[in-house]
């Protein structure tokens, strides 16, 4: 009964957030830009939130990992992709010093907030790339989910040698694998129907299945460090914002700065 009761809190906070997330995408502009600021605020606070033993985390830097995350893609928004990117580099650095008082390591936090940081900012800047923005979104959205499902799948069918057992003893090399050739596959009949060169798509989409893959793992190595087991509970059934979006923020990480350094790629989509 306590089963049935935690999985329909998980499908109604898992509705709510995806619908919400696709209305912001739709809609694009000032309304997305709002909403992928919340995310990425609420995102380096959960951080810091994780890491609080050692950091000596206060409210005071509860507010500052907010505002550091959630300010770039606002300016991006407002003013472009360079100034937010500046405004990310500097206030990371603010941030992850001012927080880290009792760690021999504060450059780490630092570093981890900026990569939030400038993930939220390259996507709300692919968005709002003119004719193509909204393809880009919801090519990289299905991109994650792929690699999301087949690593799940491949890894509980297939099983087989662990993939980082020190760092997530759950994955496998079977489902990074899966999740490579899933992105892959759903990136290749995307590329069919947007009418885009399928197999460059195709290419972008295994890398950026790696590197969500990596973002995933990552997460879980700073949990397993740091002994928690949820970013944060905002998330009814589901845990911290963190904990749903880190392969996301991975993937728009890499993706924002492969179509900032080649602009070619845009037309693709």
């Amino acid at each position: 009964m306590r089963f049935g009761a935690d999985l329909r809190q998980r499908v109604i906070s898992g509705f709510l957030l995806a619908g919400a997330a696709i209305v912001a995408v739709i809609l694009g502009g000032w309304v997305n830009a709002l909403f992928v600021a919340l995310g990425t605020g609420v995102m380096a606070w959960e951080l810091t939130r994780m890491t609080r033993g050692v950091l000596g985390f206060r409210k005071v830097g509860a507010v500052l990992a907010f505002l550091t995350g959630a300010i770039p893609p606002v300016v991006v928004e407002a003013a472009g992709l360079v100034p937010a990117l500046a405004t990310a580099t500097v206030l990371s650095i603010v941030a992850g010093f001012g927080l880290a008082r009792r760690t021999p390591r504060p450059e780490l936090l630092a570093f981890g907030i900026l990569l939030l940081a400038y993930a939220g900012t390259f996507f709300v800047w692919m968005r709002d790339i003119p004719e193509h923005g909204l393809s880009i979104a919801v090519w990289l959205a299905l991109v994650v989910v792929a690699a999301d499902m087949g690593g799940y799948f491949c890894g509980r069918a297939i099983g087989g040698p662990k993939l980082a057992p020190v760092l997530s003893p759950n994955k496998t090399w079977a489902g990074a694998i899966g999740g490579i050739v899933f992105a892959f596959v759903v990136s290749e009949v995307f590329g069919l129907v947007v009418g885009g060169d399928a197999l460059v798509l195709g290419i972008l989409a295994g890398l950026t299945a790696v590197v969500s893959q990596a973002g995933d793992l990552v997460e879980s190595a700073t949990k397993r460090r740091f002994g928690v087991k949820d970013s944060s509970t905002l998330i009814p059934g589901h845990g911290g914002v963190l904990d749903r979006f880190d392969a996301l923020a991975g993937a728009s990480l890499f993706a924002g700065a492969m179509l900032a350094a080649f602009p070619g790629l845009i037309g693709q989509w």
